[in-house]
């Protein structure tokens, strides 16, 4: 039997390559959800050309960066230390996440059908359990699931990169998981894409195959592509070699090669 696993591209509504590329993907057949940022300047332009596509779209909640409206962010390792020491206004918190759900249901027309976060500020405490107490609030009955970013088998890839991955998952995803279990949501099982953003093409093709390979049914793939690199991002033009590789030729071979199918179906 195939194994159903979710490739999902994040940073929907940053820039027009980023929601380009993703549209474009989502056409082809090559993604299965898209994680939004709801408050970016470009997601109310492109939204509704988003959400008739035949992928699952989410809440990427955004914490750390300064979009548009005055609205709460500190950066990352502020954010990170702030919410440790819990000295984060939970009224505040509370607020960010209702404000952003309220911008995604404006723009797509329906709830998520998942939340993550934006460098994965889900996890981190005071945040997550803000996050539950909303979503349960506000969705009783069909609740989104959480990214969850237990890293899969890592074997195969650079000591730098299993590192990375493994420290993202340490920050948050194992009392993420319990609190989500014990609240009734849904989490994919393990995480992959997890890398330093560098190498082009041919670097983010070998990832590819060393994720692809160690995917088991239920896991999550990230990824961050574009059409275009925005002059100001410095992950741009990473971000189009990510977008070469995922609409290219390789992508459905490996697929098939290790077994694998994309989880597309409304609800994961």
């Amino acid at each position: 039997m195939l194994k159903t696993i979710l490739i999902c591209a994040d940073d929907f509504g940053l820039s027009p390559g980023i929601n380009s590329g993703i549209i474009k993907l989502a056409g082809q057949g090559r993604l299965s959800a898209a994680s939004c940022m709801s408050r970016g300047r470009f997601f109310a332009r492109d939204a509704q050309t988003l959400a008739p596509l035949p992928i699952q779209t989410g809440l990427h909640l955004n914490l750390t960066e300064s979009l548009e409206g005055g609205e709460f962010y500190q950066p990352l390792p502020q954010l990170l230390r702030n919410s440790y020491l819990r000295k984060l206004n939970v009224k505040i918190i509370r607020h960010a996440i209702e404000y952003q759900l309220d911008a995604f249901e404006t723009g797509l027309s329906r709830m998520p059908d998942y939340v993550d976060g934006h460098q994965h500020v889900h996890q981190f405490p005071v945040i997550r359990e803000c996050l539950i107490e909303v979503l349960r609030r506000r969705y009783p009955e069909h609740r989104p699931w959480l990214r969850s970013t237990l890293p899969g088998t890592l074997s195969a890839l650079p000591l730098k990169q299993q590192f990375k991955a493994w420290l993202i998952g340490f920050l948050g995803v194992y009392a993420l998981t319990k609190q989500a279990q014990r609240a009734g949501f849904s989490m994919n099982h393990h995480l992959f894409g997890v890398y330093d953003f560098q190498g082009g093409e041919a670097m983010f093709l070998k990832f590819m195959s060393a994720w692809l390979a160690a995917a088991t049914s239920n896991d999550l793939l990230m990824c961050h592509p574009a059409t275009a690199a925005d002059p100001a991002d410095v992950l741009g033009p990473q971000r189009v070699a990510e977008y070469a590789v995922l609409s290219g030729n390789a992508l459905p071979p490996l697929l098939e090669r290790h077994g694998l199918t994309l989880l597309k179906s409304p609800r994961y």
